[in-house]
């Protein structure tokens, strides 16, 4: 008979035919959707978790007063200096502390380059200061003033920093876009230069006063004790040029005394030239 099967009929297989295809294997599908709906069952927990958390937060600083605020990072400012800017602030509730503005009026002090304000639950107000670096002072006239390392010009106050001991005159400033006085770049370069070369000095460090600016590769500096003129100009090379005052200083003015010279011209490479008290010419000098 057509259409039927009997139940010794080996079946296409055992003729050397191919078996049925089934349609309806599973080749992983179903696993991997499971694990695309655990993951994203997963996120939905971790955003529902943060969400809660959040409003909780909120709800929970509603009923927290400030209890303390904590300053750091402040070396060359007293916490009084900060007291006006945080008075009142115990006992109000927290979330009604502004930390940006509150960084803002911070950052507005002169010797404060970055302020950082955090509300904690605990009822403190943590204030985090990164301070100004001083470089020198300088002279505005009859005034003295403090230049930092980026060059702005800032308030006098006692700092003790090994560049404070000396003065520097003749820098150029202008105001720039934060509305605060800053030096010329030129002249910011060669007070730092000078710094480093002091830094390294032998002794030179224990007797430079006052660095002149001037135009014209004409700056000079002076020293403890004496009258005379150091040339050493504008362009740099200071630590070479400081190596060549030490040996005239130990040399030539232990015999001729410290006001024997009236100028010390250091800008050369292989001389260096001065000029005597009462006398008109520019003499080469040999250690």
């Amino acid at each position: 008979m057509r259409g039927f099967v009997f139940e010794d009929d080996p079946g296409p297989a055992a003729k050397g035919g191919k078996e049925p295809l089934h349609q309806d294997e599973d080749h992983g599908g179903g696993s991997a959707g499971l694990r695309w709906q655990l993951i994203v069952l997963f996120l939905l927990v971790v955003v529902g978790a943060l969400a809660a958390l959040g409003v909780s937060a909120r709800f929970w600083k509603k009923g927290v007063l400030v209890r303390e605020v904590v300053v750091s990072g402040n070396k060359l400012l007293g916490s009084g200096d900060l007291d006006q800017l945080t008075e009142g602030f115990i006992g109000v509730p927290i979330e009604n502390v502004d930390e940006a503005g509150l960084a803002g009026r911070i950052e507005a002090l002169p010797y404060i380059l970055k302020a950082d304000v955090r509300r904690e639950m605990n009822g403190i107000v943590r204030i985090m200061i990164e301070e100004r670096s001083p470089l020198a002072l300088v002279m505005k006239g009859q005034k003295v003033l403090v230049m930092d390392s980026h060059g702005y010009i800032l308030p006098y106050r006692e700092l003790n920093s090994p560049s404070m001991s000396f003065r520097v005159h003749g820098v150029k400033t202008s105001f720039a876009e934060s509305r605060r006085e800053k030096a010329d770049e030129k002249d910011l370069s060669i007070v730092k230069e000078m710094i480093g070369a002091l830094e390294a000095s032998d002794y030179a460090r224990l007797l430079f006063r006052e660095l002149f600016l001037e135009r014209k590769n004409g700056t000079y500096f002076s020293v403890a004790g004496s009258p005379t003129v150091f040339l050493v100009g504008n362009d740099g090379g200071y630590k070479e040029k400081l190596k060549k005052f030490e040996i005239f200083w130990q040399k030539v003015l232990a015999k001729k005394g410290l006001d024997g010279f009236e100028k010390v011209d250091l800008r050369f490479a292989d001389n260096v030239y001065a000029v005597e008290n009462g006398s008109r010419s520019l003499d080469r000098v040999t250690p």
